[in-house]
């Protein structure tokens, strides 16, 4: 079976690696018959390298499928997708034309409670012709994307299916990693710098963006906003919460801090952490790693399977680590992650930066983790053990879908 697979295979944001492989690893284990994915690099029509059209459809119509995963595809932040609303922005007057079956697997959104979402006219046509569809397998990822899709819309549907999400199953290699000292306990760190404005706003910048949605365009609200000084020290609060957690750590366990930049945004925050760490800690026990591309997926999460500890701010740093059984403590800062934890049952395990002085128990947790984690991979063995039961019967869906059995 040759699926066609459209994905963000060009993407350094290694989170699209988790959910590109991950869910190649799943269905190719549960498929009854081998399969090949052949990819697509879904951001080469994002920036326009490429056009959803006439020739895309014959490229899907080669194939025996065409699979749509591997990025944040309802997306608030990409304002020129005018024919769906969504990434996947193909006319609809097309879709009509592509003969063989369409999987859209584990879709998430990005866009913060208080955003207007652009094109919403486009989008909700686009639910509709979706749901509709007998040509279209309509998969969302578990982090409370259906109920999104339910608020911001009014579409509910039995026919869309909910997918744990993929980056639980990604692949890993085993390498011998030099950033990591076997001497002393591993602790990865994640950051996570998108959307500072969104994410770090306060009360006033909220009701700032949310007011001026109907009045100004989205750059020049982000642009007024910038002025502000609210989500600025929001943001710097939640770096020293950090930095005291960590130093709290490092003086009750003989550890290491290993800084891991999932995309280019995460370093203003790692530069700005390193400024705010003790000097003694910063200069002896903080490294760093660099960026790779959605192709070394599998060696950049080798380290979260040997890390003693994960630190996450993001998703695809949370999830993961719980597939792979390494101890982990969500830090919390965007409803997708405490929805995600909450489907799978460990909403227990979040710490969330909206806590005033939530360093301190980020720090208590993770030391009690690092001296005793057995009880965590347990809970955590038991959470992937249900999610990864519903993907394979999902996955036989997905199949029976494809082969019309």
């Amino acid at each position: 079976m040759k699926i066609l697979h459209l994905a963000n295979w060009n993407s350094t944001n290694i989170g699209n690696g988790a959910l590109i492989y991950g869910t190649q690893h799943i269905i190719a284990e549960d498929f009854p018959e081998p399969v090949e994915f052949i990819p697509e690099a879904w951001d080469d029509y994002t920036f326009k390298r490429k056009f959803f059209d006439e020739k895309f459809v014959d490229l899907v119509n080669q194939h025996d499928a065409l699979l749509v995963n591997g990025a944040v595809t309802f997306n608030a932040f990409r304002k020129q997708m005018r024919n769906t609303g969504m990434r996947f922005d193909l006319p609809l007057p097309l879709w009509d034309a592509i003969k063989k079956p369409i999987i859209l697997y584990g879709l998430s959104y990005r866009c913060w409670p208080f955003q207007a979402y652009p094109n919403s006219g486009a989008m909700r046509r686009m639910f509709e012709y979706v749901i509709h569809s007998e040509n279209i397998y309509f998969g969302v990822r578990n982090d409370g994307t259906k109920e999104w899709i339910k608020d911001r819309f009014g579409i509910e549907s039995d026919r869309i299916k909910e997918i744990p999400d993929p980056g639980l199953f990604v692949p890993y290699e085993e390498h011998d990693y030099p950033e990591f000292t076997p001497a002393r306990k591993n602790i990865m760190v994640a950051f996570n710098g998108e959307d500072p404005i969104y994410r770090f706003a306060t009360g006033l910048e909220r009701f700032v963006i949310k007011a001026g949605q109907g009045i100004l365009n989205p750059e020049k609200i982000d642009r007024l906003v910038t002025h502000f000084s609210g989500y600025k020290k929001e943001r710097h609060r939640i770096i020293s919460e950090m930095a005291r957690a960590v130093e709290r750590i490092a003086a009750e366990v003989d550890a290491q801090f290993i800084l891991v930049p999932h995309y280019l945004d995460d370093y203003g925050m790692i530069q700005e952490f390193i400024e705010v760490i003790q000097e003694r800690i910063a200069h002896q026990l903080v490294v760093t790693t660099g960026l790779v591309a959605v192709p070394h997926t599998a060696y950049f999460y080798g380290r979260y399977k040997q890390a003693d500890l994960a630190l996450s701010m993001r998703v695809h740093s949370m999830s993961p680590s719980i597939g792979l059984n390494t101890p982990v403590i969500p830090v919390t800062s965007q409803g997708r992650m405490r929805n995600f934890l909450k489907k799978a049952g460990l909403s227990d395990i979040g710490v969330d930066v909206s806590q005033k002085g939530f360093g301190k128990e980020l720090a208590e947790r993770a030391i009690k983790l690092l001296k005793s984690p057995e009880a965590f991979k347990e809970e955590s063995r038991k959470a992937v053990e249900v999610m990864r039961e519903t993907s394979r019967k999902n996955n036989a869906d997905v199949y029976r879908f494809i082969t019309k059995e």
